[in-house]
């Protein structure tokens, strides 16, 4: 789909044009996560770079943004989305994990070029109204680049590549997703958009063709991210080659030789893991592939809202963490990311919910209140994030000389009030809909103060045909459901 997906420029612009003037915002808090929380703060930005952070000056000054009751964080990083899957909220609902999947590669194959775009467009403003500054989406059909690339995101597009049957031979299919990713390479110039690579999943890519794109990783420099550890069925497949998905890859004539290892050891094996290495849930790991992902450098993404409504289980983050975690002091130790999924299986982009679902559910699986706090969980979605994606360096906290992606959260909403502490306000109360500002590199992605309806709150960017198509779109797709089913 990709030679297809060309746009004219003024399609494919980011939200605002980035200011060459200095800017100033202040607010309640000031948390910059790798430094002290600032009460009464601001931050001035230069262009698209971080210049100060501060205590706040005279508030006569006129040349200063007040958002007054809120706190500015750095911007939100979802480390795993499907921004194509966007038209698919709520049209899957209540299946089990391989049903889920069966259906939604059905509705898959009902959507059109243009209807992905649309898809990916909505759901990069969505993440954009949620105060996500950067993302990263596995993508089938390339269509999550443009959206990104028109709301004005950062991050990773990782091109996914399938085949687990003996054909296509392994060249070809390198040879077409060398194609894939020349086209990300163009599209992404210029942006903070960067191509990767993402073999989907140990049970859907073939041992060769998983090395084989693992090498073309290596040699080409380029991250690569892997759906891994996700559910029991997988475990089972790999460990004595019997369950579900080893019934239906039988079925589809598809032999499978079980390596006897968990799937990170059997990753590691084909030279899949490494320090550009994301893999995505790891609900099923030991000890052991803790310490494995640790030698390697590799970093984790965590999708907790996901993994529990597809019934896969709690990943058990104390695997990932330092020995001061365990007293609720330190942060992570592995890299650690936190992301959404798609919205087909978490229905939201809500990372304010993420936060607040891994806090809960690590404290409930193991009954113990410093299992994650606050501050930790805050960390997840944003330099936690920043790291995973090898992109720490850049962005995931508001320091001088980063760039400037910052999200301002409001705290006059009756959910809200009052509030006494930032991390408990962010994760505990805060909810998408409290984002009223969304800054990346400078340039503002989304306002709430520009009008009352969300929708008409992205400068630059027109949401109305997005809107037109998508509501036309799912209209099809509910009919064929219905009739299907």
């Amino acid at each position: 789909m990709q030679k297809h997906l060309v746009r004219s420029a003024e399609l494919l612009l980011g939200a605002a044009v980035v200011s060459s003037s200095i800017q100033r915002f202040r607010a309640k808090w000031v948390v910059p996560v790798s430094g002290q929380v600032i009460e009464d703060g601001e931050v001035i930005i230069e262009g698209d770079r971080i210049q100060e952070v501060r205590t706040a000056a005279p508030r006569s000054d006129k040349d200063v943004r007040d958002l007054g009751e809120s706190i500015l964080i750095p911007g939100l990083i979802n480390v795993h989305t499907h921004l194509d899957y966007t038209l698919f909220r709520g049209i899957l609902e209540d299946l089990e994990f391989f049903p889920w999947i069966r259906e939604l590669t059905a509705l898959r194959n009902l959507i059109s070029e243009s209807q992905w775009e649309a898809s990916a467009a909505l759901g990069a403003a969505e993440a954009a109204a949620g105060g996500i500054t950067t993302i990263g989406d596995c993508t089938p059909t390339g269509a999550s680049c443009i959206g990104a690339k028109r709301l004005g995101l950062g991050g990773i597009i990782y091109q996914e590549v399938f085949g687990i049957e003996d054909f296509p031979d392994v060249k070809d299919i390198i040879a077409e997703m060398h194609g894939k990713i020349q086209w990300l390479k163009k599209e992404t110039a210029g942006t903070n958009l960067k191509p990767g690579l993402s073999p989907h999943s140990p049970y859907t890519v073939r041992p060769d063709l998983m090395r084989a794109v693992a090498d073309y990783a290596r040699m080409h420099r380029l991250p690569i991210c892997i759906h891994a550890a996700e559910s029991l069925a997988e475990a089972s497949l790999m460990r004595t080659g019997a369950g579900e998905i080893a019934e239906r890859l039988k079925l589809r004539g598809i032999n499978w030789n079980p390596p006897g290892s968990s799937s990170t050891a059997y990753l590691d094996s084909l030279g899949a893991l490494g320090k550009q290495t994301l893999l995505v849930h790891g609900v099923q790991v030991s000890a052991g592939d803790s310490e494995l992902m640790r030698a390697r450098g590799a970093a984790w993404a965590h999708c907790p809202k996901s993994n529990a409504k597809l019934g896969n289980g709690i990943a058990p983050l104390g695997m990932l963490a330092d020995k001061e975690f365990e007293n609720g002091f330190g942060l992570f130790a592995a890299a650690l990311g936190l992301g959404t999924d798609s919205v087909a299986s978490n229905n939201t982009m809500d990372m304010f919910e993420e936060m607040r679902t891994a806090l809960m559910m690590q404290r409930g699986a193991r009954r113990r209140i410093h299992a994650l706090t606050a501050i930790q969980a805050l960390h997840l979605a944003t330099l936690g994030g920043a790291q995973a994606l090898g992109l720490e360096a850049e962005i995931g906290s508001i320091v001088p000389g980063k760039r400037a992606d910052l999200c301002a959260v409001r705290l006059n909403a009756l959910h809200s009030m009052p509030s006494y502490d930032p991390f408990s306000a962010l994760v505990y109360t805060s909810s998408a809909s409290d984002v009223c500002l969304t800054i990346a590199s400078g340039s503002t992605l989304y306002d709430s103060s520009l009008h009352q309806d969300e929708s008409r709150c992205f400068p630059g960017f027109n949401m109305d045909p997005i809107l037109v198509q998508i509501r036309e779109t799912s209209s099809l797709l509910r009919n064929h459901y219905k009739t299907d089913h």
